[in-house]
């Protein structure tokens, strides 16, 4: 069992809940690291190819109700993040 030091390590602390756990829903569901950049009133989820954005903007609805987003999502291709 983790200490209780160990878990406050892990958490990022800087970064918000929601930010986190679209994170862990996009590792879960396609099996790849996640870029995130947050603005003031958006969330913009970065993705490698257009085919992953077309099954994630498919997912939305769904993505913004697990995830309980603040922020609009908008999806962002660029393969400079790799």
């Amino acid at each position: 069992m983790d200490s209780l030091k160990d878990l406050l390590l892990q958490k990022n602390l800087d970064e918000p809940s929601d930010v986190t756990a679209l994170k862990d829903y996009y590792q879960q569901a396609f099996k790849l690291p996640a870029s995130v950049k947050v603005t003031p009133n958006s969330i913009v989820l970065i993705v490698p190819n257009s085919k992953l954005a077309s099954e994630v903007r498919i997912r939305t609805l769904d993505i913004q109700r697990r995830c309980q987003l603040t922020k609009k999502l908008f999806v962002k291709v660029s393969k400079a993040n790799q």
